[in-house]
């Protein structure tokens, strides 16, 4: 027992870790969408625990910890903060797998701890790590309940459904992650239109439109049609689980001890996804190309990408790509054919307050303030992703025809907002490693479809069984 105890939380611990670097795009690995700089930020997830330079505590204030890191909460921001709270002290606090799983063991976790919303709230309420937030958030003078926008519902969780129950934390600010960028060069390119930018796509329709979109010179492909920011062109756990969600399926039984991915809803996605790899619609393992996806994109090399609002900062804050925005655009997050339009968040970066935490009242302040407070509008005003509060969406930015262009999409894209992403709480993001494990092999023909579909199902039921069985005693 005492083994499997420490397996959940070293499990635990990956999964904080991964929440204390940059978050996980839609193909699986990291994005630079959490960035201050037009420079990409460094992974920080892989960095040993240790405190951030600063004063030490007064004899009569309370230390709070927390994993959020200098690129998301400067130390000048933190000053103010302490300056206008002379009894708390803030420490920045980064945290390595084996660190983490001793503070869950010894019930000395930070205070206040970045997630990835979709992913982790369903599981840190599961296991008892985040701490119930209703009677603060409905008695908060900084938070108003009511102004907050619905897609900040996926940190309620009442054991079984994303959305509702009490709250458990908040985004520090979001994007709908499956939309479509475009660059009208590489279409122009391609001699194709422009597609619709206030009717959404069917994947269908996306990688068929990508397929002409592709321009060879020879067997060389000089434009591929569809990208990923950092990831291969391909079949993954996040993009499956959008699908899903534009279907209206959930792969989970009621009670979530148990997946089928044998279903045909995930059969269509497969079949789907493994035609765009044997398309070369966008580098993928199959034709060997590792070039990022995003840097095609700018580059003038790739005609689509799917990522979210928080790709419009990154063309601003990019030295070649803010020299011709005009030639850059938003698209709708496409649906699945015969489903329902949804254009929901695949992260939802933002925090929240562990359960064991010695200073709840202490805690709350801060997480009040980096949520609600000052820091929301900075950074609402950075374009680098969208606020939680409907009366904060002014504050993007409006400066050009690009941005003008996003934002209207963005607005539109909000009244797709309140579905969340299906979660089985005792998988979490154990799903993204055991999806690999099977789609690799069959994107080369080593499995077949019925081999895959069953391995993904024996496998997940086993993890969720383990799960289950430590939890529940």
């Amino acid at each position: 027992m005492k083994k499997r105890i420490l397996a959940v939380l070293l499990g635990l611990s990956m999964i904080v870790l991964a929440a204390c670097g940059t978050k996980p795009t839609l193909g699986g690995q990291t994005t630079a969408a959490e960035k201050t700089t037009a420079a990409e930020k460094p992974d920080d997830a892989g960095e040993t625990a240790e405190e951030t330079t600063a004063a030490p505590a007064g004899e009569d204030q309370v230390v709070i910890r927390t994993t959020f890191m200098e690129g998301e909460l400067s130390r000048e921001l933190l000053d103010k903060f302490e300056e206008e709270n002379p009894g708390i002290k803030v420490v920045q606090e980064a945290v390595d797998d084996t660190k983490m799983a001793s503070l869950l063991a010894t019930q000395d976790a930070p205070d206040v701890m970045r997630c990835i919303g979709v992913y982790d709230i369903p599981t840190y309420v599961t296991r008892r790590i985040a701490l119930d937030l209703d009677e603060y958030m409905n008695n908060s003078e900084v938070i108003d309940v009511d102004d907050l926008l619905p897609i900040c519902h996926v940190y309620r969780y009442d054991g079984t459904t994303v959305g509702k129950g009490p709250w458990y934390g908040l985004p520090k600010d979001w994007s709908n992650d499956f939309a479509l960028f475009y660059n009208k060069t590489c279409f122009d390119n391609a001699n194709i239109e422009l597609p619709s930018d206030t009717e959404p796509m069917t994947w269908n329709e996306v990688v068929e439109l990508a397929k002409k979109l592709v321009i060879k010179e020879g067997d060389t492909t000089v434009q591929y049609g569809l990208g990923m920011v950092e990831n291969p062109t391909m079949p993954s756990f996040y993009y499956l689980n959008q699908y899903l969600l534009s279907a209206g399926e959930n792969l989970s039984s009621d009670d979530n001890k148990s997946m089928d991915f044998t279903k045909p809803v995930v059969e269509d996605f497969l079949t789907l996804w493994n035609d765009a790899v044997k398309s070369n619609i966008g580098p993928n393992p199959v034709n060997n190309d590792q070039t990022g996806g995003s840097d095609l994109f700018i580059g003038d090399k790739c005609a689509m990408i799917v990522t979210g609002y928080w790709y419009s900062g990154m063309i601003r804050g990019n030295e070649e790509a803010s020299k011709k925005t005009a030639s850059f655009g938003m698209l709708p997050t496409p649906m699945v054919e015969g489903g329902t339009r949804v254009a929901p968040t695949g992260s939802a970066t933002g925090g929240f307050i562990y359960s064991q935490t010695k200073h709840p009242e202490e805690a709350w302040k801060f997480f009040e303030w980096y949520f609600g407070g000052e820091p929301v509008d900075d950074r609402a005003r950075s374009g680098w992703g969208l606020p939680s509060f409907r009366s904060k969406m002014e504050l993007l930015p409006q400066n050009d025809d690009f941005d003008k262009q996003v934002y209207r999409v963005t607005l539109d894209e909000l009244n797709y907002g309140d579905a969340f992403i299906p979660i089985n709480p005792y998988l979490g993001t154990a799903g993204r490693p055991m999806f690999e494990k099977w789609v690799d092999p069959f994107i080369f023909d080593r499995a077949t479809l019925e081999e895959t579909m069953q391995g993904m199902t024996d496998d997940a039921n086993q993890t969720i069984s383990e799960m289950v069985s430590v939890l529940e005693g």
